[in-house]
């Protein structure tokens, strides 16, 4: 799993006397999914060669698979009722999930390609829990973060804003580190791996 690009932050101030209409807020996210093709038509073959040519992960270095994203976060403020109040937020995720695809797959035996199906669709599950929690993280902080108030004038409020996602977005990750250390040893535990490996 990787995550690049940082909090982008897309902000505009309403300074408006008159009335102001109720908050819009929204959380929006895509996902692009990538292959990474590999070789080898048994199972050791292929975990050395996966092992030779990973998936890069930004992050966290050589993968089986991996999930990144880019993300960025619109607001507009204004006053309102002698407050600075948000106005609008839309949070919006952009996450690109890449898995192994074995180029030899026919080539393989039906053992190890039920092994690989298997595997894929192991390596599919977690990347897409990381994004789970990535989407139920924001589930949270985005309706949380339009309630944030601030002095009349709305002098510091984006900053304000900004800091908030900041904090909550890093107790998000350690959400997702907490993961990773739980469903490793599943992953590692699949039997293409154990194939692979001899254990």
């Amino acid at each position: 799993m990787g995550y690049r690009g940082g909090l982008v932050l897309l902000l505009g101030s309403l300074l408006l006397a008159g009335w102001i209409g109720p908050v819009s807020a929204g959380m929006v996210y895509s996902t692009d999914y990538r292959e990474h093709r590999v070789l080898g038509t048994t199972p050791r073959q292929v975990w050395q060669y996966m092992n030779a040519h990973p998936i890069i992960d930004p992050d966290d270095g050589p993968a089986y698979a991996n999930l990144t994203h880019d993300h960025d976060l619109a607001v507009k403020v204004a006053t309102r009722d002698g407050a600075c109040r948000v106005t609008d937020l839309t949070f919006r995720w952009h996450f690109v999930l890449t898995l192994p695809r074995a180029a030899d797959y026919g080539a393989m035996s039906a053992a190890t390609r039920s092994m690989w199906n298997a595997f894929v669709a192991g390596l599919k599950r977690h990347e897409e829990s990381h994004r789970a929690i990535f989407v139920g993280c924001g589930a949270d902080f985005v309706p949380a973060a339009t309630r944030l108030t601030g002095p009349a004038g709305c002098f510091g409020m984006q900053r304000k804003v900004q800091r908030f996602i900041d904090q909550r977005y890093e107790a998000c990750m350690a959400k997702q580190k907490a993961f990773e250390r739980q469903d490793r040893s599943r992953i590692l535990g699949l039997a293409f791996i154990r194939a692979a490996t001899g254990k």
